[in-house]
Order: C-alpha cells, then structure tokens, then sequence
C-alpha cells in the first residue's frame, strides 16, 4: 500500500536469448464456464486496493485497504464491508488506532487443516515508530463469529506482507527496508487455541520479496518438510528460493536456507528497461500502471498430491511487445524445486499482468489476471488448463470475468495482488478476486468475485455442507 521506492534497479542480463516458451494462441479448448459472478468490496480506501479473498466450508471473505466482508458462495452479503479494524476493536495499539495511511497491504486465508479463517494487515505509527501486523484467526469455521488477536512487531515497517499456511507455523514475508526482507514464522498451533504465541524471524537481503509456499487441500505435506520461499532471481533466467524450517521446542534447530537457484527459460521482467512501475497502457488515459515485476506474484500455490508436490506461481514479463504473464509448476524432488512446465501466457498482443494461479485436486491449473491495452479498460480474465493436457499451454480460451467500464486516470498503482483461492468442499472450484475501474478515476475501484471449475468435481462432490465436519483432523 505504501508509495515503493521508485523503480527496482534492472537486474543482471541473462546470456540467453528472448522468451522461447511464449504462448502467443488461444488454447483450443472453449471458454470456462464462470458460477456465481458478483460485485465485491468497492472504494474501500486507499490505491492500490490489494484485494484478495478466501473460501471456506460456508463462506467466501473478502479484504481490501480497508475493509473486509463475508459473503455467502451464492453472492449474498453475510457481514460488512466493514473496516478491517473492527476486528481489532478494544485491542489498543495501532491494530486498533492507526490511521489509514498506516494500514494496509491486507490478506485473508482459509487454513484447510483446521478449519479457520486468518487475517492479516499491517499497522504501524510513526510518531512511535511503532510497527506490527496484526492477525485474526477466527474461533470456528464462521467468519462473523470470534477471533483470537495477535500482533507481531518489527523494527521496521513489514511493507508488503504475504503470509503462508502451513502445518508448523504461518509463515509471513514482508520488506524490512530497502534492500533486505524479513522471513518470519508464528506458531500456528498455538494461535488456533488462542494461547500466546511467539514468532521466529530472520533478515535477509533480497531486492524483492519472496512468498512462501501456501498449502491447499486437505493433505498436508510430508512432516518436517520445510516452507519453500521463491523469489526472481539474480538474473533473468533464475528462480530463487530458500528453505524454512522452524523449531518451536528448540530454537535452536530452526534454519533458514538459501539461496539457492534455479534456472528457468530466460525472460525480461515487464518493462525491464524503462520503468516497471509506468508500464501497462490503458484506454483513454497516458497514464501507466504498475506491472510489479520486479516479484513474484501471490500466491505460491502448494498441493500435495500423495505421489507428488506440486507448486505453481507467477510473475509479469515482457511479451509480444507488451506484458505476459510467465507462469511455473514445480515439483519438489528430494524436498528442492524443479520445473515440471513453464510458459509466458500472452495468446494476443495485448497487456496481461497481476496474475494468480492455483491448482484443484484434480491437477488443473486455473490462472487469473488484470488484462488493459491502449485500447481497452483494465478487465479481469482467467483461462486455465487440466492436468493431462499438452505441458506448458493453457489450454482453455481465454474468458473474461469483467470488463472494466473506466481506466485509472491519476495513480500507476494497480493490485498490488489478486487472489485465486479454492473451495474447500469439493477442492475443486475456483474463486478469483480482482480489481476493475467503473468509470474513469482513481480511488473509485470496485472488486469482482467470480467462481468456476475446469473439470468435474464429481468424485467428491456433496451439495450443501456434509462434510463440513467431515475427515479435516489433520492439524
């Protein structure tokens, strides 16, 4: 939420040559059949507007700068939009008191072991110096009930945080000034129970921030295996990542390691040259929006498929002359990353960036972005493949969830992220969350929540909530 730095420095050139894995045709499936479509939180506050949203076994939720809200899956409002600081009613400290322009950069979770909603934001007061995220997990599986309140502080503003689920610990990582990043665990265990719960942090230097891995479905991945954090590497033919292991018993034996690399089909990070953060053209308007290049983009996607871990992510690069959308599924191989496929998604010329992707149980990819040209408003698509396809092509056509009916005329700041989240139920439906313009402006955004499957959830598939308590004990 707060202004960056300007422009990150280009990084080292790769030797190798341009993008060789673009996909620049629609793939020939048809269009994806979009459920429930519905408007979400609008003009909640600041610009960017960070939305991103979860589903659990009831409820969809929503959370924006500044507000959040419960929806049920059929698009009716349960609770709010409301400030997020309501949950921090009665807290004390900037949770409770900061003023919007120190709020801000919020995320919302279903954890799928035990059956909770976290949330989380940051606050800081700068007259105190004083800087904290501040965390929801809900009691029980209702969003509108309870929440046990944590804060976490830090010496520095943790800007940009991105949390993980993961069986041992949330893992957060946020920018700890300039040109270092903070990687912290908080014990997961003991905040499902309301008890106090400490965190485990280190500092690195990083010019990016990475994500960490971020666990969907119900089978957790093998015990003690570390969380994976990615980031862009040092040069434009590189992933990088670390590996976190945290300790609650011993301190001692918890270990950060990396970082480590791996080489993928080279690419140039949108706008590259010139300036990522003025890069992606609207209609009607010079004014450019920010690609975020310059780091991988939420979420870091983790399942566990029994004979396999998968892991898909995303980040915006150049392609066909305008931005693509470079996408990755990595397998863990003895615990370290390798690419399984790997594409540039950009089947027109026009610009695709603000990407999220996750898979379902059954090994589809479903990928979900803000696409805008010269000559279009800024509008939310997804398109996808199945498991079995051909590797490195979405496959289906490109469907349109959105059309933006107005650009963005006085702010560069678009996203910072989208979130594609999956239902819990059947492990199998889709929810993106994006941002559109509905007239020309800055500050008047409006958000989009739309659902969808790739292939059939049939084999597990129960209407209505039966298994709401059903075979979750895993945490």
């Amino acid at each position: 939420m707060l202004p960056r730095k300007g422009p990150q420095p280009p990084s080292a050139k790769a030797t190798a040559g341009p993008d060789g894995v673009v996909q620049n045709r629609n793939g020939s499936r048809g269009r994806i059949r979009l459920g429930v479509n519905f408007e979400g939180i609008r003009e909640g506050g600041g610009t960017p507007p960070d939305p991103n949203a979860s589903v659990g076994s009831r409820q969809v939720v929503e959370i924006t700068n500044f507000k959040l809200a419960v929806y049920s899956k059929s698009g009716t409002t349960l609770l709010g939009p409301l400030t997020t600081q309501t949950l921090f009613s009665g807290f004390g400290g900037p949770c409770e008191n900061a003023q919007n322009d120190f709020l801000g950069d919020p995320e919302v979770r279903w954890d799928s072991l035990a059956h909770r909603w976290i949330l989380n934001q940051f606050a800081s007061d700068p007259v105190t110096n004083t800087n904290r995220l501040c965390v929801g997990v809900s009691r029980t599986a209702d969003a509108t009930g309870e929440y046990y309140r944590y804060t976490f502080g830090y010496q520095t503003l943790p800007d940009h945080p991105k949390f993980a689920v993961w069986p041992d610990a949330y893992y957060v990582v946020a920018t700890a000034a300039g040109s270092l990043f903070e990687a912290c665990a908080w014990d997961r265990h003991r905040m499902l129970r309301g008890a106090d719960a400490a965190q485990q942090c280190y500092t690195l230097p990083a010019s990016t921030i990475p994500i960490g891995s971020d666990l969907d479905g119900t089978t957790p991945p093998p015990r003690g295996e570390p969380n994976l954090l990615i980031n862009l590497g040092p040069t434009d033919d590189r992933l990088q990542y670390w590996r976190f292991h945290v300790d609650w018993t011993d301190q001692a034996r918890t270990t950060l390691s990396g970082p480590q690399e791996l080489k993928v089909a080279p690419y140039t990070r949108a706008c590259e040259s010139t300036d990522p953060t003025r890069c992606v053209p609207q209609a009607g308007t010079t004014q450019k929006l920010d690609s975020l290049s310059y780091s991988p983009m939420y979420r870091f996607a983790y399942r566990n498929f029994g004979d396999h871990q998968s892991l898909v992510v995303n980040h915006a690069v150049d392609a066909r002359g305008g931005v693509g959308v470079r996408w990755y599924e990595l397998r863990l191989r003895h615990g370290r990353p390798v690419v399984r496929q790997q594409s540039t998604y950009a089947p027109d010329p026009t610009d695709r960036w603000m990407g999220s992707a996750a898979m379902d149980k059954n090994g589809d990819i479903a990928l979900g972005y803000s696409q805008s040209s010269s000559r279009t408003h800024p509008s939310i698509r997804v398109t996808g493949r199945l498991a079995h396809d051909p590797p490195n092509l979405m496959t289906f056509h490109e469907t349109t969830v959105w059309t933006g009916a107005g650009s963005q005329t006085g702010s560069n700041r678009w996203g910072d992220y989208t979130s594609m989240a999956i239902d819990p139920v059947d492990d199998c439906t889709f929810w993106y969350t994006n941002q559109y313009q509905p007239a020309d402006g800055t500050g008047n955004w409006n958000t989009r929540l739309a659902s969808f499957q790739l292939s059939d959830c049939h084999a597990h598939h129960h209407h209505g909530h039966s298994r709401q308590h059903g075979h979750h004990r895993h945490g």
